[in-house]
């Protein structure tokens, strides 16, 4: 097995050159780094990092933590972190917490003994606890926040997608349509962190002159903790569509769930969306799938991935003036469910 040692002699360099166009940091002559590059691949040179990060304190290693690893949300949110990480030469770490603060917790205090360089951080809940450990923690190492958090004092990394002003404009729209009673099913109340959303929903029915009626309104119980939002979200239109006076459109807090309603109601005999219109959150892959086709609030979901990993690295290698807050405005997109 080649050593760095035989690389630097072959492309006839120091280690220390070696090492600099391993880690793409420091200034090579173009003429040096072929010869580098060249000798790499000759002798089928492998780096080991772990080696690298004795000398450097950093392992080229990345972590994102998410709530819920079978939603499709986080899923190609990683697509796009991994694509920039591997263009740096860094591995991404993914941790399910499933759900849970604690192990959100414990998670963390492994991966910060296992020398992470940056964590992208996800979650569901938001206590009060937990938010103050991160935010210390994203004041001592590279960290990005995922949602927006409730102090504006403090300064922390973020990449996210507005939800309020866009909720709203869809509820406009759906009155627009000539909807006159909207129901929305929403994420249990452990979930806090899209209540944005369904606000942003409650203030669209005021400005239209219809007051909220919360018989038109899903909340899976924190007792029903296992349900997928595939499932609370059939239960939740199956709930509403049993009121007196069911809802003629149907929101929802994220994709999967509207998907799930659409299900039900198909199953149902109602006929989406002259009888129940529906509209989700996210934009993920399903939404083109199911039948009819999901209108939805669209979600850049790859690019925040890929903003996410570009702050952690532009921190790791301590830039300047490095832009940290970033808030996307999603794209509403127009399908056959309305």
């Amino acid at each position: 097995m080649s050593t760095i040692l035989d690389v630097a002699k072959l492309a006839g360099v120091s280690r220390s050159t070696v090492s600099r166009v391993i880690s793409n940091n420091g200034a090579v002559k173009p003429a040096t780094r072929i010869a580098v590059e060249n000798a790499i691949e000759e002798l089928d040179f492998t780096p080991s990092y772990f080696a690298q990060g004795i000398k450097t304190g950093k392992t080229k290693t990345l972590a994102m933590i998410v709530p819920d690893y079978s939603n499709l949300y986080y899923g190609e949110m990683f697509r796009g972190l991994e694509q920039v990480a591997l263009k740096h030469g860094y591995m991404v770490m993914i941790c399910n917490t499933d759900k849970s603060s604690t192990r959100e917790r414990s998670y963390t205090e492994e991966l910060l003994k296992r020398k992470v360089d940056g964590i992208i951080y996800n979650t569901y809940k938001r206590n009060s606890e937990n938010t103050q450990y991160f935010i210390n923690l994203s004041k001592k190492m590279p960290f990005v926040f995922m949602d927006l958090l409730p102090w504006e004092d403090e300064h922390v990394p973020y990449v996210l997608t507005e939800g309020f002003e866009s909720s709203k404009k869809a509820v406009k729209y759906l009155v627009e349509k000539g909807k006159k009673r909207i129901g929305y099913i929403r994420m249990p109340p452990y979930i806090s962190v899209v209540q944005h959303r369904y606000a942003g929903y409650k203030q669209g029915l005021i400005e239209c002159g219809i007051e909220p009626d919360g018989d038109i309104v899903y909340q899976c119980p924190n007792n029903e903790v296992g349900k997928t939002h595939l499932e609370i979200g059939y239960e939740g239109a199956q709930a509403l569509m049993s009121k007196s006076s069911p809802p003629d459109a149907i929101m929802t807090s994220v994709d999967i769930m509207a998907v799930g309603a659409i299900k039900y109601l198909k199953k149902a005999g109602y006929h989406v969306p002259h009888d129940v219109a529906v509209l989700g959150f996210d934009d993920i892959a399903l939404a083109t799938v199911i039948e009819p086709n999901l209108t939805t609030i669209a979600q850049p979901t790859r690019r925040i991935g890929e903003e996410a990993a570009k702050i952690l690295i532009a921190k790791i290698n301590e830039e300047e003036n490095v832009k940290d807050q970033i808030m996307f405005e999603p794209e509403f997109i127009i399908r056959q469910s309305t």
